[in-house]
C-alpha cells in the first residue's frame, strides 16, 4: 500500500474515531431523557434492540456469520469481549442513572492512558519518555482522588480498564467490526431477553413493549429500541477505527468523549464538581497534554522519513 494511500486509511479512521467519540459523549443526554426506566432493564433492552439492529445491518450486507460462529479463534477473542462490555455498559448506565456522570467522564479521561498501556504490553508498541511520564500523571490524579474525595473512584476505575482491555482485544482479533459486534450480541442477547422477562414478572415493569396501550409507553418503548441503535452505532465505528489506527493514536482521541460527558454533568445535570475532581482531571488533563504533544511530534518525523525516502 502506498503512502498516499496509507494516509487516506489512516484519515478515515481517525474521522471514523471522532465520530464515535461524539455519540458517546452525548449519550448521558439520551440516558437522561428514560432515566424513569429501571437501569437493569435499560441494560436488558440496550443488548436485545443492539442485537436485532447489528443482525439487520448483517443480513443486509450479506455478512457471512456462520463462518465466525464456527471460529474457534473467534470464540477465545470475542467471548471475554462479549462479558467484558457487558459489564462496561451495566456499570456505566448504573453510574448514570445515580448522577456519577463526572465520575464516568474521569473514568473515560483515564481510558486513553489505559490503551497507551496495553498497546505497549499487548502489541510492544514503544512508549517514550513522554508517555511513562502521562501515565504517572494519571496514577497522581487517581490517588489524589482517592484522598481528596474520601473514597477509592471504582466506577472511573472500572469503566476505564475495562473499556482499555475491551479495545485491546478487539485490536488483537481483528475481525471485521459488523460481524464481531453480531457475534458478541448473539452471546449475550440469550440471558438479556431472560432477565428482562424476569424483570416483567417480578417487578411489573414494560418489558417487550408491555405498555403500549398509552402514548407514554409508546415514547418508552421506542426510545429503548433507539437504545439499541445508539449502542450499536458507536460499537461498529469504534472496532472500524481500531483496526485502521494504532491503538495508542485511538487513545489519544478518546479524550474528547469524556469532555463532552463532563460539561454535561456540570453545566446540564448540575453535579458536584469539587476541589478532589478539579486535581484530579488536573493530573489527567497534563497527562493527556503530553500525550498529545508526542502524537503530532511521532506524526511529524513519520511524515519526514515517508517524505525523505
Amino acid at each position: 500500500m502506498g503512502r498516499k494511500a496509507v494516509q487516506s486509511v489512516s484519515r478515515r479512521g481517525i474521522a471514523i474515531a471522532f465520530t464515535c467519540y461524539l455519540v458517546w459523549g452525548l449519550l448521558p443526554i439520551f440516558w437522561k431523557l428514560i432515566e424513569e426506566i429501571s437501569p437493569f432493564e435499560i441494560i436488558s433492552h440496550r443488548i436485545i434492540w443492539c442485537f436485532v439492529s447489528v443482525m439487520l445491518i448483517c443480513l443486509l450486507t450479506k455478512q457471512d456469520l456462520l463462518s465466525l460462529y464456527r471460529d474457534r479463534r473467534a470464540w477465545r477473542f470475542l467471548a471475554p469481549a462479549a462479558a467484558i462490555i457487558t459489564a462496561n455498559w451495566s456499570v456505566y448506565i448504573y453510574a448514570v442513572s445515580q448522577y456519577h456522570v463526572i465520575e464516568t467522564a474521569i473514568g473515560y479521561y483515564i481510558n486513553p492512558l489505559i490503551t497507551i498501556l496495553l498497546g505497549l504490553i499487548i502489541f510492544r508498541e514503544r512508549m517514550t519518555p513522554l508517555q511513562w511520564t502521562a501515565v504517572g500523571l494519571c496514577t497522581a490524579g487517581v490517588v489524589s482522588f482517592t484522598a481528596g474525595y474520601g473514597q477509592f473512584p471504582w466506577i472511573s476505575i472500572f469503566l476505564a480498564s475495562t473499556f482499555g482491555v475491551y479495545g485491546a482485544i478487539k485490536k488483537k482479533a481483528g475481525y471485521p467490526a459488523i460481524p464481531a459486534i453480531a457475534f458478541e450480541n448473539t452471546l449475550m442477547v440469550g440471558p438479556a431477553v431472560v432477565f428482562a422477562i424476569w424483570l416483567a414478572v417480578h417487578t411489573g415493569t414494560r418489558a417487550f413493549a408491555a405498555d403500549l396501550g398509552t402514548g407514554h409507553g409508546i415514547y418508552l418503548t421506542v426510545m429503548l429500541v433507539i437504545a439499541g441503535i445508539l449502542t450499536a452505532l458507536p460499537l461498529t465505528l469504534f472496532s472500524t477505527a481500531a483496526n485502521m489506527i494504532p491503538l495508542s493514536f485511538l487513545g489519544f482521541i478518546q479524550f474528547f468523549s469524556p469532555t463532552l460527558s463532563l460539561l454535561t454533568g456540570v453545566f446540564l445535570y448540575g453535579e458536584a464538581f469539587t476541589a478532589a475532581h478539579k486535581l484530579c482531571l488536573g493530573f489527567i488533563w497534563a497527562g493527556l497534554i503530553l500525550v498529545s504533544i508526542d502524537t503530532v511530534r511521532s506524526e511529524r518525523k513519520q511524515a519526514a522519513e515517508s517524505s525523505g525516502a
